[in-house]
């Protein structure tokens, strides 16, 4: 495991290799006021904790999850291994040992993690040649193996997952094949597999989420630009589904949420914009296209706009984060979604990549990001203590520059 200190030449090995074969437009970029302006502008401050890279291969990390507690991490590389993480905010990040590589067969890669229950002993694996896997953490092997390559008629490759809130059910979403898409669904305790929708989406499945609280609430995302909101409980799919959205874009990602009248909300990520909609009827409750976004983060250029992911905070509040395409997407900066509007949150100083995964704490207010140089970074707020340690660090500066004496 390489720590912080030893980044610096594979970055700037990176950094040299990135400008080959780029578009001299996107280059065309930068901050709409000045830094001292900008430090003003997002007020919630942040510092770079502890960085670590999963690998010098140059590697991409695909996915990233952590436990209800943020005390275990699991990032998953597209070499098709696992890096396990203990979280702790006041001392950052410490890489476990994992003797387990979670793909079988050439050219299959990580598609999804999730930790199973708040015992964070159990990690589920899902793997693009079709499979599920159930491993216990402390033993280092595998539990179980839900198979969704047994039908001919649908596609070996699964592009999304999740499981339920009270770890029971599994539900792996799949790629088109011959005109048919799956949702598939697996009972996790009994191992075995209860079924599927067939008919709800016509292109390639792209999110899989189910609610945080209520185990039957399911909602799924497309390439066809549909949301569909299902009720599991239900016996037949045409029964289940209760909502249908439609973007009128390529769904990449979901997330549930609440309103200040504790009604269900969903939000969307696609690859242009961000909308919020509500659970109950579908309605669209905000949207906001990319040259907006880019805009409320202070940048000029909205094709280098990259839209990662939203995390709800306390008081059933929600952060957009936002970084840039730009180079290795140093500028990373979050949004807070304020009655319609996108408020400047945070600039992320430091950053050194470009972001695809991130997960929250609310609770700690913690950040860990992950992306395309392979790097996992540990972002925590920093409190007054920091400050005054460096308004202290300043002031000896200054004191020590007056009394230098001159050699002439």
């Amino acid at each position: 495991m390489i720590k912080t200190e030893k980044l610096s030449g594979f970055l700037e090995e990176e950094k040299n290799s990135s400008s080959e074969g780029e578009n001299e437009e996107s280059f065309e970029d930068g901050d709409i006021c000045e830094d001292y302006e900008l430090d003003k502008i997002f007020p919630f401050k942040y510092k770079l904790a502890q960085e670590y890279a999963v690998s010098l291969q140059k590697e991409y990390i695909l996915s990233l999850c952590s436990d209800s507690t943020f005390t275990k991490a699991a990032a998953g590389i597209s070499n098709g291994t696992i890096q396990l993480f203990d979280v702790v905010a006041e001392r950052g990040l410490s890489a476990l040992r994992s003797d387990f590589t979670q793909t079988p067969g050439s050219g299959s890669t990580v598609c999804g993690l999730r930790f199973l229950d708040e015992t964070s002993n159990c990690l589920l694996v899902g793997t693009t040649n079709g499979y599920v896997r159930l491993f216990d953490l402390r033993a280092q092997r595998e539990q179980a193996l839900f198979d969704t390559t047994s039908e001919s008629s649908t596609s070996k490759t699964i592009t999304s997952f999740d499981c339920n809130a009270n770890s029971r059910i599994l539900c792996a979403g799949k790629e088109k094949y011959q005109d048919n898409v799956f949702l598939l669904f697996f009972d996790i305790r009994e191992r075995r597999k209860l079924g599927g929708y067939f008919e709800s989406h016509t292109d390639d499945i792209t999110s899989i989420r189910f609610h945080e609280r209520d185990p039957d609430l399911l909602c799924s995302g497309s390439t066809d630009g549909y949301i569909n909101v299902y009720n599991i409980k239900e016996e037949t799919e045409e029964d289940a589904l209760l909502t249908t959205i439609n973007t009128e874009s390529s769904v990449d990602r979901l997330n549930w949420h609440k309103n200040v009248y504790e009604q269900d909300i969903i939000s969307c990520i696609t690859h242009t914009d961000f909308m919020l909609y509500k659970c109950e009827d579908g309605d669209e409750i905000s949207k906001f296209e990319r040259p907006v976004i880019s805009t409320a983060i202070k940048r000029t250029n909205p094709a280098n706009c990259n839209i990662i992911n939203v995390h709800n905070m306390v008081d059933n509040d929600m952060f957009l984060l936002v970084g840039t395409n730009l180079r290795k997407g140093e500028v990373l900066r979050s949004l807070h979604v304020f009655n319609k509007t996108l408020v400047p949150l945070s600039n992320f100083e430091g950053n050194k990549q470009i972001v695809r995964e991130s997960v929250y704490d609310m609770k700690t207010k913690c950040l860990l990001t992950a992306g395309e140089t392979g790097i996992v970074s540990l972002w925590t707020p920093i409190t007054n203590e920091d400050s005054d340690c460096t308004a202290s660090k300043l002031k000896a500066v200054k004191k020590y520059k007056t009394k230098k004496i001159k050699p002439y």
